[in-house]
């Protein structure tokens, strides 16, 4: 009997399937043709990639190199910086409680300007005169360690604790930047409280003069103050402008807060920024209106006489004021004749 799995013939038109064996061969046919080889192992390189890594490892050594430098200079330079600063500092703090202080910082100032030719403004710190006489030869670097001790001082530091207080604030440029911000946010904010309380006088000497009286009935006085709270020095009324009448709804005692918020949004819209301003214009407003305490004048105020002690200058009669602050409405009168020197409010 024939053997039909061996002798078997593809019938004529017919074409041979692929088999597994072939498959493998054309495998290893492209792998040749790509590089590769069935010999190859994962650590088997081209010269090719021996040279990409002899590229890499040198960027390898210099981040090395970096570190060393890093080490060796950056690190133990800014150490030793911080170190200098902390002994100018010392050395600042010797001459503060030294006796003869101010014979040593005038001699300073002499030298600087004999030697250096360099003038110490009158309104320079006696910190900046030290650290110039110090570095008289660098004046950005001067003005740079003038700051930091300055800062030094002003937290009350000692030499020893200086280092270790730039470096935990982030070194020099970061703490001068700081204490710089909140210099400029101090300087805003006590701007701000100034012109408040300016204001808030300018009103109280304006309730001097005016001639708008209301009676008050109880039934429309309300407290608004929250329990805890202080009373503010004005009341407020809600009024309804009705044609060329203005109706009163209610009186408003009101708490400091609040009325703080209602004297900073008159400060801000109607008066000036200009302090001295205000301060010359009030001053002449209240000598026009025979104000010498109360009113919100306070000791210290141009002008100011003990209650019940005679003022130097009698309050001049069917004076016309004319005092133009940027509150409309709230300075420009003509005061009653009979103005009281001593009244209080």
């Amino acid at each position: 009997m024939e053997n039909t799995e061996n002798t078997q013939q593809a019938n004529p038109g017919q074409t041979n399937p692929i088999s597994a064996g072939d498959d493998m061969e054309f495998g290893l046919l492209m792998n040749r043709v790509m590089g590769g080889a069935s010999t190859a192992r994962p650590s088997d390189k081209s010269a090719n990639d021996v040279q990409i890594d002899i590229l890499l490892g040198q960027a390898t050594n210099l981040n090395k190199m970096n570190d060393q430098y890093t080490q060796a200079f950056v690190v133990k330079g800014t150490k030793a910086l911080y170190e200098l600063l902390g002994a100018i500092y010392s050395y600042a703090l010797q001459i503060d409680s030294s006796p003869l202080r101010e014979h040593v910082l005038q001699r300073m100032r002499d030298s600087l300007m004999e030697t250096h030719g360099i003038k110490t403004q009158g309104n320079s710190s006696w910190i900046t005169t030290v650290v110039k006489f110090i570095l008289p030869n660098d004046r950005q670097t001067a003005h740079t360690y003038a700051r930091v001790v300055q800062i030094a001082f002003d937290e009350n530091l000692n030499g020893h604790e200086l280092p270790a207080y730039i470096r935990d604030r982030g070194g020099i440029s970061k703490i001068t930047a700081t204490k710089e911000s909140e210099e400029a946010a101090k300087a805003v904010k006590d701007h701000k409280t100034e012109k408040l309380s300016l204001t808030r006088k300018v009103l109280l000497a304006n309730a001097k003069a005016t001639k708008l009286v209301a009676g008050v009935e109880p039934k429309k006085y309300l407290n608004v103050i929250p329990e805890g709270k202080k009373p503010g020095s004005f009341d407020l009324a809600i009024c309804v402008k009705v044609g060329s009448e203005m109706k009163i709804v209610r009186f408003l005692q009101v708490s400091e807060q609040l009325e703080a918020s209602v004297l900073s949004a008159i400060a801000e819209t109607t008066m000036p920024d200009d302090l001295v301003q205000i301060q010359t214009k009030l001053d002449e407003y209240r000598e026009a209106l025979g104000i010498h305490n109360g009113w919100g004048m306070e000791p210290g105020d141009k002008g100011y006489v003990l209650p019940n002690i005679p003022a130097l200058t009698a309050a001049p009669a069917n004076a016309t004021v004319d005092v133009t602050l940027a509150v409309s409405g709230a300075v420009s009168s003509e005061p009653s004749s009979t103005a009281d020197s001593t009244s209080t409010q």
